[in-house]
């Protein structure tokens, strides 16, 4: 009975898609606390390099947001990224910086280009110091839509300015492996955590848990000897459904590990649902597969996949493959 665990929560959560507001009221949050945010200058560069890239290309202005090696790994993130389309700017991107809770072990990269949203990235410190790109996305949509925050503390009768005249505060979190939420403090009453891709209200104790358990440990961003060169394939999207909309999925076996890349690249026929049973309250899942894209880097052997998750009532969000395969299973949608 596991497995419909899912299904019971994503009926409960109203999931909606909101056009990026370029997060144009964070201004308004004075009260984040950037005091965590790690000062070191050397870099953790798993994927993180290119030949196009120098120290000249940006001067970087944010390093009470951001460390500088979190700034240069999204910067050779950015470059990667332009080498699949030029046409997309991700090259000449202005990058802003917002740290990310609990810990200050994340931190979400907005990408624009003349004044234009054309992407987002989230970067994460793991517990052995390595930066990784957690996620990205691309074009106008992001989490931490501000017009989507307005409409969720409508729902829930708080007033932000209200709130934060009477001493309450607003936090932006994010725990691997995909979830991006909100949390609203407000005096005299417990913390409320909400979804920050759809707005809906996530349960308290599992968040309770989750920030105790990442508040543990303290990433110190080390360096590493070599850096490979990047470069990104274009990008392969398919048709987006809602796998709410036909429940068959449910009743077939999971697609084996080994062979979920090469159905997910050369499925183009197939819907393909990814599931994390009873951790889809992480993911807002379960969620259609609705595209790929592969990294390549010099020195390694295998490239990266990066699926493309949601797209239709949610963002679509490019998430590793490995990191999927640690959670949940990828079902087909039998016609």
């Amino acid at each position: 009975m596991k497995r419909f665990f899912h299904m019971c929560w994503n009926n409960a959560r109203k999931t909606t898609c909101m056009t990026l507001g370029l997060l144009s009221c964070l201004a308004l949050f004075s009260f984040w606390s950037i005091a965590n945010a790690e000062e070191q200058t050397k870099s953790s560069l798993s994927l993180a390099s290119s030949t196009e890239y120098s120290p000249e290309h940006r001067t970087f202005q944010n390093d009470k947001l951001a460390p500088a090696a979190v700034q240069r790994f999204a910067e050779l993130q950015a470059v990667a990224l332009g080498t699949a389309n030029t046409e997309a700017h991700w090259n000449n991107a202005d990058l802003n910086f917002y740290p990310l809770g609990p810990g200050t072990h994340s931190w979400l990269v907005q990408a624009a280009f003349d004044g234009k949203p054309i992407g987002y990235m989230i970067i994460t410190a793991t517990e052995q110091g390595q930066l990784l790109l957690s996620e990205y996305g691309q074009g106008e949509q992001s989490p931490y839509n501000n017009e989507l925050l307005g409409q969720a503390l409508d729902r829930q009768h708080v007033n932000l300015e209200a709130l934060l005249a009477g001493g309450g505060e607003l936090h932006l979190g994010y725990a691997l492996p995909l979830l991006a939420y909100w949390k609203v403090e407000q005096p005299n009453h417990p913390a409320l955590y909400m979804d920050a891709t759809n707005g809906d209200v996530l349960p308290s104790e599992f968040l309770n848990l989750l920030e105790a358990d990442s508040k543990q440990f303290s990433a110190i961003i080390t360096d590493l000897s070599t850096t490979p060169s990047l470069s990104v394939d274009p990008l392969h999207l398919r048709p987006v459904f809602n796998p709410a909309d036909n429940l068959l999925w449910i009743t077939s076996k999971p697609v084996a590990a080994d062979q979920a890349q090469d159905v997910i690249q050369h499925g183009e026929n197939q819907e393909i649902v990814f599931s994390a049973d009873d951790r889809n309250v992480v993911y807002g899942g379960p969620l259609p597969v609705s595209g790929y894209q592969l990294w390549h880097a010099d020195q390694e052997a295998e490239s990266i996949l990066y699926v493309a998750l949601g797209g239709k009532s949610s963002i679509q969000r490019f998430v590793p493959l490995s990191t999927l395969q640690q959670d949940g299973q990828f079902y087909i949608l039998k016609p």
